[in-house]
């Protein structure tokens, strides 16, 4: 290998999921010898430090295409750069990075890029890719904007024990509700009331969830369901709802595991209880990350909004497994990989 040649590694998807959750057979990675690329105006040349493994990875094939790089969000530093601003040496969250040792990201891709060189040095990079980072920013403007929450309301949170669960169930003990969740295991339904703070929290995998449900929610009714599954699930909420109930809609997690969507039999309570039912995705509220920030940034800093997360040291060929070990709920709270030291 001469100096102007890399080593790189790719991920690719070599076949998209369908109604099956995915498994080692869908990925492939690729080590290659290649030159170093010469960069058109506008771009950068990048080595991916840290990925964030997140459900909703992208792996649509292009057209004509028999398998396709699979992207994730992740943090890299710029090696070489033709783009203002961009400089050799800092770090960037580029939000959607490929799977792989280093990438060309151009002027297309960066447009929606923050530089990390300036975020707060006492807390880790990883924490950047979780309550700090796309997730936090998810749970604290979907609550913000959609949800609508009301002090002495009960909101129940759908695996409640991930990153998005674990903040928005401190937010919403933060607002003064009753705050009830579900995990898959009952050391995460432990951490979830211990240290937490929920009211409530069950076991889904080892207890009928209709009658823990409903147990939890007891007379009082249920006024929000913060759902992070779209499953089945919210059939058993619409049943449980008080008038102007709200359903927020933020993951698609039994989607990334080939399980069947919801399609409740019950939607008719939406009119009959003048329910709200609502989707969110992040990816247009990226300008938030700043109000974000400044909000959320001190109270992780001091302790009152906790975490939990799982950094895996290694290499790109070691994303695919982490990540299916990651949808089968192996790993607690936010799971990240790194690649070496940075």
């Amino acid at each position: 290998m001469t100096k102007s040649q890399i080593t790189n590694n790719r991920v690719y998807i070599a076949q998209i999921p369908e109604g099956v959750a995915p498994n080692k057979n869908h990925f492939r990675t690729v080590t290659t010898t290649e030159d170093k690329p010469e960069l058109e105006e506008g771009s950068v040349f990048v080595k991916n430090i840290l990925f964030s493994l997140d459900p909703y990875i992208r792996y649509d094939f292009a057209e004509g295409a028999k398998e396709t790089e699979v992207i994730g969000f992740g943090f890299s530093k710029v090696l070489e750069s033709r783009k203002p601003n961009f400089h050799v040496g800092s770090s960037y969250f580029f939000g959607f990075l490929p799977w792989s040792s280093y990438s060309v990201l151009r002027s297309q891709d960066l447009s929606e890029t923050f530089n990390i060189d300036s975020i707060d040095k006492d807390i880790p990079l990883s924490v950047y890719s979780g309550i700090l980072g796309a997730s936090g920013l998810t749970v604290w403007d979907s609550i913000n904007r959609v949800a609508d929450l009301k002090k002495g309301e009960t909101i129940y949170i759908s695996s409640a024990a991930g990153t998005l669960g674990q903040l928005a169930g401190q937010i919403a003990k933060r607002k003064g509700l009753r705050v009830i969740g579900s995990a898959g295991t009952d050391e995460k339904v432990a951490y979830l009331k211990n240290q937490l703070g929920f009211d409530a929290a069950f076991n889904y995998k080892t207890q009928d969830k209709r009658e823990a449900l409903t147990a939890a929610v007891g007379p009082q009714g249920l006024d929000v369901y913060y759902d992070l599954v779209f499953d089945n699930t919210v059939e058993i909420a619409l049943d449980l709802f008080n008038p102007h109930g709200r359903v927020v809609t933020v993951g698609l997690l039994a989607g990334h595991k080939g399980q069947e969507l919801a399609i409740p039999k019950n939607i008719v309570h939406l009119l009959l209880k003048q329910i709200r039912w609502e989707g969110y995705t992040v990816f247009e509220h990226f300008d938030q990350f700043e109000n974000f920030w400044k909000e959320v940034t001190p109270l992780v800093k001091s302790g009152e909004f906790k975490y939990t997360q799982t950094v895996v040291d290694g290499d790109v060929g070691d994303i695919a497994e982490t990540y299916l070990r990651f949808l089968e709920g192996a790993y607690q709270g936010k799971v990240s990989l790194k690649l070496g030291d940075f």
